[in-house]
């Protein structure tokens, strides 16, 4: 996959990420030579509680744009999944005990 190629992967999963969580996402490509392909890569912030502190730390999902990619439907179905989740308050995140995709 071409430079450019890439660049347009990215463009498009942040265009459609920004309208699904908007603000949350922030994505990226880089180069993994061990693979030999780009990978995309979705940063984001995760929030959780136990009983005596708060967290909160950055969190990563990652496609590999390798021989098999095709566009950045998978990658976006994450984030689909975790929508309702991610655009809640830091306050409800932390407070909620299941997986963010039953949020």
């Amino acid at each position: 996959m071409s430079i450019d190629q890439v660049k347009v992967e990215v463009n498009t999963a942040q265009g459609i990420l920004d309208k699904i969580v908007p603000g949350k996402v922030k994505v990226k490509a880089e180069y993994d030579s061990e693979r030999r392909c780009h990978i995309l890569i979705g940063e984001y912030d995760t929030y959780w509680k136990d009983n005596y502190h708060e967290f909160e730390s950055k969190s990563t999902w990652t496609e590999s744009m390798d021989r098999f990619y095709s566009d950045c439907k998978l990658f976006i179905a994450f984030f689909e999944q975790r929508a309702k989740y991610m655009n809640a308050s830091i306050e409800e995140q932390r407070s909620f005990k299941g997986h963010p995709a039953t949020f």
